[in-house]
């Protein structure tokens, strides 16, 4: 079940999502180019993921230019573990920028890095490459997963600790 923070950012995506197909926009390798022109401070970091979450970024960003002040940025944005990870710096008096990132970090494990349709959360081999795709960006021989995160929060940071589990394994 979604957290209301994550609804209204997968709302967002949906709408981001529709402009961008009426434009005729393609999910291309020239994606971060265009969301630098138009968050040139805020973007100024590496951005090192797939075309595929080009709509999650977008809709990040745009949620966040209500919540953040002019001083928010990422310091990077990347797919590790499977998932969009975003590291930012700026002030976050009410949480709501912190909700923000996780939920989008959330919403990547399900959606297709290389084109964004709905995915899965894959392996290519027992403690291998983990990745998010669809099935026609699945690697070959690799397995559909489980990825059990437990956060654990502390003041400043937050840390994850991962399980990976086959898709249909025990608990």
């Amino acid at each position: 079940m979604r957290s209301p923070v994550e609804a209204s950012l997968a709302n967002q995506v949906a709408l981001v999502r529709a402009r961008r197909l009426a434009a005729g926009i393609p999910v291309d390798e020239a994606w971060s180019v265009r969301l630098r022109r138009r968050w040139p401070f805020r973007l100024m970091a590496p951005v090192e993921c797939g075309p595929g979450w080009t709509d999650l970024i977008e809709a990040l960003c745009e949620l966040l230019d209500v919540e953040a002040d002019g001083d928010f940025r990422f310091t990077q944005v990347k797919e590790k573990f499977g998932q969009l990870r975003c590291y930012w710096t700026g002030d976050d008096h009410s949480g709501r920028i912190d909700q923000l990132v996780e939920a989008a970090e959330e919403i990547s494990a399900s959606m297709c890095e290389v084109c964004g349709a709905h995915a899965a959360m894959r392996e290519t081999r027992p403690g291998g490459y983990i990745y998010a795709a669809c099935d026609e960006h699945a690697r070959p021989g690799s397995d559909v997963i489980r990825v059990k995160t437990e956060k654990i929060r502390n003041v400043g940071f937050r840390i994850r600790a991962h399980r990976f589990e086959k898709e249909g394994g025990d608990e």
